[in-house]
């Protein structure tokens, strides 16, 4: 298999609060580490190798921008309880935004011309070409673990177990979307054409934790 699925559980990574799990099909443990640069090891080495990367990050990385005033801060279609503009949400969103520049920096400077940067899940991921997708999990609730690698596991897992139907569990949508990770992509480099801008992104919400074995590297 030629693909590679990655999870970020968003946080602080001076408090010890960031993690990120890696899995493939192929494989039947996760891996997992709560150390940022070996993230950033890890993409290049699975990329040099001939490897579709899937990257997805825990956090909000898109908004509504609607027309109507009253609708302002309003939260995103299905979110329920958990809105990006709650103060969980709007304090995990600029974290997300803030470390996801600079994520996309370091790999955009070891891969920029090696993968394409895309958020197209119902053409792009399903080519299995040189790409490097972007996805958001959205792990909350019943779905959070007793750990920071363990939300990870369960986001890279759930992908992998939906990878075939991403229409069908496609979990949160809003009208006229701003991309935020498209802004911190355009920022770092790798994309240039603000259209992107106004895309939304593939969310992929579980309902369960992974309760298997993860193994810490």
């Amino acid at each position: 298999m030629n693909a590679i699925a990655y999870a970020c559980d968003i946080g602080s990574v001076k408090s010890g609060a960031f993690a990120w799990a890696r899995n493939s099909s192929a494989e039947t443990i996760p891996t997992a580490s709560q150390d940022i640069d070996k993230l950033i090891a890890s993409i290049v080495e699975d990329a040099k190798a001939g490897k579709t990367i899937a990257l997805g990050f825990e956090a909000p990385l898109f908004m509504p921008v609607p027309t109507e005033s009253a609708q302002l801060n309003s939260g995103r279609q299905n979110e329920s309880s958990r809105s990006m503009f709650a103060p969980a949400g709007a304090a995990v969103t600029t974290i997300a935004i803030h470390q996801t520049a600079w994520i996309l920096k370091e790999l955009s400077q070891h891969l920029g011309d090696q993968l394409t940067l895309t958020m197209d899940w119902q053409a792009d991921w399903r080519k299995r070409e040189a790409h490097l997708f972007i996805w958001e999990a959205f792990v909350s609730s019943t779905a959070h673990s007793s750990t920071h690698m363990g939300d990870a596991a369960t986001a890279v897992q759930y992908f992998l177990d939906n990878e075939n139907d991403f229409d069908s569990v496609n979990a949160v949508k809003c009208e006229n979307p701003l991309s935020l990770i498209a802004a911190a992509a355009l920022w770092s480099g790798w994309l240039s054409d603000v259209q992107h801008l106004h895309s939304s992104c593939l969310v992929l919400r579980p309902e369960d934790p992974y309760r298997k074995e993860v193994l810490c590297v």
